[in-house]
Formats: structure tokens, C-alpha cells, sequence
């Protein structure tokens, strides 16, 4: 096998994967002993092959850890590294500081598991049809659905590889032997993918619920919302690095589309801003628990608020970790006060810790607050094993704050204190806030600063009608930078916060320094994207290039 960028695409007949995506589509056969020759005759064939597809979602250390609190968040001014103290975990504090080693572990997990997506989607994409004239109890039309999940598949992992590397190898189709070594393609390029992919995946694939009951597979809907995501970052590079950055050579702005795609996905029906109405709902938080903080527990899991998420059980079994998500574990609070107000320890880590400039953006009366963080002098309390509630304690916190939105029960964390992975709340990669705020941005560009407030103010109402102070209060007017606040404080600690100032090209006039006071120093040409694995680069015979500064 050559260590190209196949290194993580090898072919391995689609398969030596531990994990799947859902529960409701696990229970197939391995397929990894199996021939080529004998395979993709058959619609079970077809299952697996995009089961293989999803498999890599469940990579949580890539999906969760590194790709969303790290390159999102500690990257950027939203969070600190965090730990029991500074540098405790010198990887993360290197993100912090915009000082990553280009040898960095969490640069080649990343870079690898989103080619292997794309490598089992080129795959299913490639063989899939045959199973049309080899099967005679072919459903044509789940075929297609199938292959348009391939495509969706193909096209989010490489959207996540410009956000986090820039311009990368375009992989369309299974590489040759003589295709292991390729450079970087033109963002454009690689966007003209993405969004023929998109397009393809939403004229075959069922809207929201049209699966029979199987829940976190593709939708018409995320495939619509993930071209707007697309061409949100492809308008906001053409509009802000005009004339500055030729890495962005050929790209336009595109509001328009953003708008229609983003429209699209709202008139269809199928989603809601849960809490809107004022409902609650019973989770192991509280028997009334507001839609905001519901929508980050287990029970709000495929609510009507996700566009997409990544799957994640407790299923207790030992497996990989279970096929949990991570985040509860890195980020929840590492040290509490037991019943006789002794420091103890609680088993997390402590890692993606809040910015406290947040506590003041938020306000006192905005409920999405006490769901994103807590902090010294507040009211939150922390769950451990047993079921017992008690108060954090941020004596190590450099921050004295930490993050609460991927928190869990006792109870859900089976042994809270082994599996790392061992979380079961899903993991929203694209919820319908987004939906509007995005739609929002892209109205505002438009000049529409109606149809722009309005959407705006529907998040706002959502966040409102979830508390009972009547906060945060309808916008009278819109500007780019109500838009930008509104953003930080709804996803804050989703891994979106670096991506965002990247591509307004602000990053460098609010990263300035770490919490502790260390300065940063953002270079603009450089710390837009990451560094590419050395080891890929290394292996590619000289087409793959670093960015100037790495």
C-alpha cells in the first residue's frame, strides 16, 4: 500500500469498520472477507457499501474532538484549551496558540478519515449501478437513494477538508496507482464538486422522515443545507479576500443561491426551531426542560431542529467505545464539590473552555447561556455517577469556566470514568438555526434587510420563548454585525467559530492572545487553514505544497 493519500483510502473492499452511524441499519454482515468479484451484485451489497460510507462519522475523535472543539473552537477566540492546568494538553494548547506541529496527530486523523468517506463514497458511487442489471429484485429507486448518499457523503467530507486545509486533492472517482500522488485543486474547483454532488443527492434522496423510521441518514434537506453552507463560504472568500488571497481565485458570490437553497429547506415543512411555542420537554435535566437545552440531550436527539447529525448510542457493549461521541468527555467540567465541599475529581477533562467575554454577550436574561456554559458564581450544577448533582468547582479552570452543551447523565454515561467515547447524544452538525442565519447573512448581502431581520429575529424569538425573561429582545434593524454576535452566541462551542471569522477575514483583528495573556500571532495568508499532514506532503513527490508560513 503506497503512504499517499490512499494511505487513508486504501481499498479494503469497503470495509474493516467498527462502527455505523445508526442503530437502525447495523444489523448487516460484515462484508471486509468478501471478494470484489462476488460483491455489488445484490441490494445488501448496496447497504453495506454506504453503511461503509457513514462508518466514519463515528470516528468521534476526528468528528468531535479535533474537527469541532478543536479547529472550531479552540482555534479561534470562542475557547481556551483548557485541562487541569495551562499546557496539560500541549496538542490543544498548540491549536490554541496557533502553533499546531505540522506532524500533528489530529492533522493526519482528520485529513485521513475524511478521504476515507470519500474513498468508500467513490467506491459505492463507481460499482453501485451494476447492481441494476445483477440483482433481479432491484429496487431502482432505493438504488439511486443509496448512491445519493454516497454523494452527500462525498460532498460533506470535502467541504470539511477546505474549511480545515483550504485547497486539497480532489477525489472524484477510485485512484490508480498512478493518482496516489496529487496537489492541491483550486477551491472552486473542488466547490463545483460539492455542489454537482448536492444537487444529485437532492433529486433522489427523501426529505426529513421519508426513511420508514431509519433515522440519521441523508436527506434531500442537509443536502440542500449543505450547498447553502458551501456557497455561503464561497460568497463570503470572493467578497472579503477580493483581490488579497489567490487561493480563493474563481470564487463568486453567490447570496442568491444561498437564500434559495436555505428556502428551500424552510419550505418544505419538515423542520422547526424547537422551543419556538414555548414547549417542554422531559429529559433527565428536568421534566420541563426549555427546546434549546433539550435539542444537546439524548431524548432531543432527530428532533425536527437537526438538518443532520451524526448518530451516537450507549450501548454499554465495550465496542469502540460504544459508538458514543467524545465531547462529554473533553469538555465537561473537571472538578466539582462533594458533600462536604471537597475538590474532587469527576473523571472529564475540562478541554474547549468558554471564553468569559461570552457571559457578558450572552446577558443575564438570554437562556442559551446556562445550556453553552457555566461559570464561577452561577447556578449550574454537574451530574455524577450515582445520579447526584453537585456543584462544579473552576479553581483549575484558567477561565473559570467550562462548557455544559455536550454534558450527559449519570445514568447515560454507563462508566463515565473509562470509554472516552462514551456519549450518546447526537451530534448536530447542521441545525435549522443555521438554516436561517444563514439565510439571514446572505438577504443582508442581497440588500434585503427586511427578509434578513426577520430571520435573524426568528432565532431570537426561539431563545426567547425557551426562558422567561423576554430576552434576548426582536432587532429593530440588521446589521452584518448582529448577524456575526447572533452566530457566536447560537452555536458557541459547536465547532463553527473558527470557520465564521476565517471567512469574514476577521480572524486576525479578535485573535490577539490566549486567556493567561500569551500573545498570538495570526499571520493572514498562513493561519486561515491549517497545515497539511508533513507526512503526506513528504510522500507526494512534490505536488503537494505547504501554505506559505508552514
Amino acid at each position: 500500500m503506497k503512504n499517499r493519500i490512499i494511505l487513508y483510502m486504501s481499498l479494503l473492499l469497503l470495509g474493516v469498520f467498527s462502527h455505523s452511524c445508526t442503530s437502525e441499519f447495523l444489523e448487516l454482515n460484515p462484508i471486509a472477507a468478501e471478494n470484489e468479484a462476488a460483491f455489488y451484485k445484490t441490494m445488501a451489497h448496496a447497504d453495506q457499501a454506504i453503511i461503509a460510507c457513514y462508518s466514519q462519522f463515528n470516528n468521534t475523535g476526528v468528528w468531535c474532538k479535533d474537527l469541532l472543539m478543536g479547529f472550531g473552537d479552540i482555534a479561534s477566540d470562542d475557547a481556551e484549551a483548557g485541562g487541569d492546568f495551562v499546557n496539560e494538553v500541549p496538542d490543544m494548547e498548540n491549536l490554541n496558540r496557533l502553533v499546531l506541529e505540522k506532524t500533528d496527530g489530529k492533522l493526519s486523523d482528520t485529513y485521513g478519515t475524511l478521504y476515507r468517506h470519500i474513498n468508500f463514497a467513490n467506491i459505492a458511487i463507481d460499482r453501485l449501478p451494476s447492481i441494476a442489471e445483477t440483482d433481479p429484485d432491484v429496487d431502482m429507486d432505493l438504488l439511486n437513494k443509496r448512491i445519493g448518499e454516497a454523494k452527500f457523503i462525498r460532498a460533506i467530507a470535502h467541504f470539511y477538508l477546505t474549511i480545515v486545509f483550504g485547497e486539497v486533492p480532489l477525489v472524484d472517482h477510485i485512484l490508480g496507482p498512478s493518482e496516489y500522488t496529487m496537489g492541491r485543486a483550486k477551491l472552486k474547483d473542488i466547490y463545483n464538486l460539492i455542489e454537482q454532488d448536492c444537487k444529485d443527492a437532492m433529486a433522489v434522496l427523501p426529505e426529513r422522515g421519508g426513511w420508514n423510521g431509519e433515522e440519521g441518514r441523508a436527506t434531500k434537506g442537509a443536502a440542500q443545507a449543505l450547498l447553502a453552507r458551501m456557497c455561503l463560504y464561497e460568497s463570503s472568500y470572493a467578497k472579503y479576500y477580493k483581490g488579497q488571497d489567490s487561493r480563493f481565485d474563481g470564487c463568486t458570490e453567490r447570496w442568491a443561491d444561498v437564500v434559495n437553497y436555505c428556502e428551500q429547506v424552510m419550505n418544505s415543512g419538515k423542520y422547526k426551531l424547537v422551543g419556538i411555542d414555548g414547549e417542554k420537554y422531559e429529559t433527565w435535566r428536568s421534566p420541563q426542560t426549555n427546546g434549546y437545552r433539550y435539542i444537546f440531550t439524548s431524548q432531543g436527539d432527530h428532533s425536527p431542529e437537526t438538518v443532520f447529525e451524526i448518530t451516537c448510542l450507549q450501548e454499554g457493549l465495550g465496542n469502540a467505545g460504544a459508538r458514543g461521541h467524545s465531547l462529554a468527555k473533553w469538555s465537561t467540567s473537571r472538578y466539582y464539590f462533594d458533600e462536604n465541599g471537597k475538590e474532587s475529581s469527576t473523571n472529564y477533562w475540562g478541554l474547549g473552555l468558554p471564553n468569559p467575554e461570552l457571559i457578558q454577550l450572552f446577558g443575564d436574561g438570554d437562556i442559551r447561556r446556562e445550556t453553552t456554559m457555566s461559570f464561577e458564581g452561577d447556578t449550574s450544577w454537574i451530574e455524577i455517577a450515582g445520579g447526584k448533582r453537585y456543584t462544579p468547582s473552576f479553581s483549575h479552570s484558567v477561565t473559570k469556566t467550562y462548557q455544559k452543551k455536550w454534558e450527559c447523565s449519570a445514568e447515560e454515561y454507563i462508566d463515565h470514568s473509562a470509554e472516552w467515547m462514551h456519549a450518546p447524544s447526537n451530534i448536530k452538525l447542521i441545525r435549522y438555526s443555521d438554516v436561517y442565519l444563514m439565510a439571514a447573512e446572505a438577504a443582508l448581502m442581497l440588500g434585503d434587510n427586511p427578509k434578513a431581520l426577520a430571520y435573524v429575529n426568528k432565532v431570537r424569538e426561539r431563545a426567547r420563548m425557551c426562558g422567561t425573561s423576554g430576552l434576548p429582545a426582536a432587532l429593530t434593524s440588521v446589521s452584518l454585525n448582529d448577524i456575526i454576535l447572533e452566530r457566536r452566541l447560537e452555536f458557541a462551542g459547536e465547532g463553527h467559530r473558527m470557520f465564521d471569522i476565517v471567512r469574514w477575514n476577521i480572524a486576525a483583528d479578535v485573535i490577539k492572545q490566549t486567556y493567561d495573556g500569551t500573545p498570538i500571532e495570526y499571520v493572514r495568508g498562513k493561519h486561515e487553514f491549517q497545515p497539511l499532514p508533513q507526512r503526506e506532503v513528504d510522500l507526494s513527490e512534490g505536488k503537494l505544497v505547504q501554505y506559505p508560513g508552514w
